[in-house]
């Protein structure tokens, strides 16, 4: 009797202590804009916050140099905690909707990352590829609270924080929006096939339209077989700056000693491109 008391109360203490199912779908009859923008909002004051405590403490133990995988999780769940339940309640703004659903997968793809890196690495250490994943994901965290914030202002506390966010987030727009010309511009089919003695010569001219003068390109062609698996691959990397509006030859060599391919693929590094026009200046 008393074990079955003791477990109704157990079971009572749970009900209490867990949220209810409205928490995560919320009233079906009412929209969420402005709660969502006012979590964010919390949220991302909650994150500013976590980092300045942790900066602080950098500057009195000179031990702790740099965060720890720890620290970064830490950052996506002052989030998470705020804005997660958004992601099944109803919005009266269908854009405003599918951003806000977009950053919060953000996030979580981000923490998912982590936690795998986590495993691999150990909780306090972080390496150069751990960086690169956690920029390549808060690249695309700029971008969307860009375009939240485009919709409806984001009443955060730490405006700079924010308009330093928000500038960054329009950059990368403007580098992708580049690139994209860049990748569209680079069509294998557009390369004319020249036999010099023992190899063939792949010669294609190429127009910069992307606005901005090149500094710098690096390119891989990757050459496949007819069973689609890759054979080898070869690095381009022009010398020279690609004027804007100008043409430029790009060429690579196939000596007859490499295996047969049927078709190659052309690949451009975000990471080795450099865009200038008058002055302003665009790099990943």
């Amino acid at each position: 009797m008393i074990k079955r008391i003791g477990l109704a109360l157990l079971l009572l203490l749970i009900g209490l202590l867990l949220p209810s199912p409205n928490y995560f779908i919320g009233d079906k009859n009412k929209t969420y804009d402005n709660e969502f923008i006012n979590s964010l909002a919390k949220g991302l004051n909650n994150r500013w916050g976590i980092v300045y405590l942790n900066d602080k403490d950098k500057v009195k133990d000179k031990d702790k140099d740099k965060e720890s995988i720890k620290d970064f999780r830490d950052y996506i769940d002052c989030e998470l905690i705020e804005i997660d339940k958004y992601n099944n309640r109803n919005f009266k703004d269908p854009k405003l909707k599918e951003f806000a659903n977009a950053y919060i997968n953000n996030l979580k793809e981000t923490k998912e990352a982590i936690l795998k890196k986590k495993s691999i690495l150990g909780e306090n250490f972080v390496d150069s590829t751990f960086t690169d994943e956690w920029y390549k994901y808060q690249r695309k965290r700029y971008e969307l609270l860009l375009d939240i914030n485009s919709i409806v202002e984001i009443p955060v506390k730490n405006k700079k924080s924010l308009n330093k966010i928000l500038k960054s987030g329009k950059e990368i727009k403007e580098f992708n929006r580049v690139y994209g010309i860049l990748v569209d511009t680079f069509k294998p089919e557009d390369f004319e096939v020249e036999n010099v003695r023992n190899e063939k010569r792949y010669i294609g001219n190429f127009e910069n339209t992307t606005g901005y003068d090149v500094g710098h390109i690096y390119l891989t062609i990757h050459f496949y077989d007819e069973k689609d698996e890759g054979v080898f691959s070869i690095s381009v990397e022009p010398e020279g700056i690609w004027k804007n509006g100008t043409k430029k030859s790009f060429e690579f060599p196939i000596y007859d000693s490499d295996k047969e391919f049927k078709y190659f693929k052309i690949f451009i590094s975000k990471k080795s491109l450099r865009f200038n026009r008058k002055g302003y200046f665009l790099e990943y």
